[in-house]
């Protein structure tokens, strides 16, 4: 059994300011009401990018959709086993629609052999995967807003957020869905795990409606940490 010890979180410097390595307002803070009106909010903001309607919808625009869906599952999957793999995971594997341990999985990533103190990195790949997946997606939309990059902007740009819900919600007794792997394995409360998740659907959703790139949430990691910063250009 892995004992969870204290977060450790890095700076990275480039050609951008690194601003906090936790651009958060506090959950813990807010009542039941608050927490839904403001997850409403991030899905009315990324939801005004999606191309799927009541009416209206064709059945290719539904295959479009489907097919980012299933694109974005396969990334944030291919993520942690990339991420894995990197800080000294060994014996990968990538299954989907499998049942681990009395639980269905969409996907499920597993390694034989990974140190405790990379096991943070490992859980936290899929949201890697699915943050590289946005930024490509961002940028196939600015130059084709076409019904297949807006889903995949809506389901990577929403990744973190929907997972932590419907894990904290719905499947908390799931020990190995990653956001409880991250609550386990750092000490990092539940609430500062949905901050961090609504204020990357947020940002992510302003990048969208507004063109631009002033603020830009992303994560890192290395072998024995990980973490959440927003870049603000000069």
């Amino acid at each position: 059994m892995r004992e969870a010890g204290p977060p450790k979180w890095i700076w990275v410097k480039a050609h951008y300011r690194v601003v906090m390595g936790f651009f958060i307002f506090p959950t813990s803070a807010m009542d039941g009401e608050m927490k839904v009106l403001i997850t409403f909010f991030i899905v009315l903001i990324l939801l005004a990018v999606t191309p799927v309607q009541s009416k209206g919808a064709t059945p290719e625009e539904l295959i479009k959709f489907s097919s980012a869906f299933f694109t974005n599952l396969a990334v944030h999957e291919y993520g942690h086993a990339i991420v894995g793999s990197s800080v000294g995971g060994e014996g990968i594997s990538v299954t989907f629609f499998s049942k681990q341990k009395n639980n269905l999985f969409l996907g499920y990533t597993s390694t034989k052999k990974l140190e405790d103190k990379a096991y943070p990195s490992f859980a936290l790949g899929g949201e890697i995967g699915a943050n590289l997946s946005f930024e490509y997606a961002l940028q196939s939309y600015r130059k084709n807003p076409s019904t297949y990059n807006k889903a995949l902007l809506f389901f990577s740009g929403t990744d973190f957020l929907w997972y932590s819900l419907y894990t904290f919600y719905l499947n908390n007794d799931n020990p190995d869905a990653d956001p409880n792997i991250l609550v386990k394995e750092t000490g990092i409360s539940r609430d500062m795990i949905l901050s961090i998740a609504m204020t990357q659907s947020l940002l992510n959703g302003y990048r969208v409606v507004s063109g631009k790139d002033r603020v830009v949430p992303y994560f890192t990691y290395n072998k024995d940490s990980i973490g959440f910063h927003v870049k603000v250009p000069f």
